[in-house]
């Protein structure tokens, strides 16, 4: 069963990220820790190892639609490969249940932003309209 569900976190996991230039973590870490009993730190682990891979086909698919300006690339990766260190340890001094109470929060709110961010009022709400 456990190879049956992890199959289908990968399998949504990977079209979402193809599709929407997601890691996938957003997906496969709520499928691991809900679906597969999985620990929180466990599933990000496992999730950022699969991510290593799977970022690497979508990157390379979107470069050759033109869709990866380099420049901005080279700007923000060095500070994300540098504080994910920090990220990593700080997680792990963290209770697992405020890591998905994190994680969630976060996806509930980039989620609405993404789905009311084309809204006139909130654009000029938050400065950017």
């Amino acid at each position: 069963m456990d190879i049956a569900i992890g199959i289908g976190v990968g399998l949504v996991a990977g079209i979402l990220a193809g599709v929407l230039g997601i890691g996938g973590g957003a997906i496969m870490i709520p499928g691991m820790v809900l679906l597969m009993d999985v620990e929180q730190h466990t599933a990000q682990g496992v999730s950022l190892a699969v991510i290593a891979a799977t970022v690497l086909v979508g990157a390379i698919t979107h470069y050759r639609q033109g869709n990866v300006r380099l420049r901005v690339a080279l700007w923000i990766a060095p500070a994300a490969i540098l504080f994910s260190f920090l990220g990593g340890t700080v997680a792990d001094w963290i209770a697992a249940s405020v890591l998905r109470q994190t994680l969630g929060g976060i996806i509930i709110a980039m989620g609405i932003y993404m789905v009311a961010g084309d809204l006139p009022w909130l654009r000029k709400w938050l400065g950017r309209g």
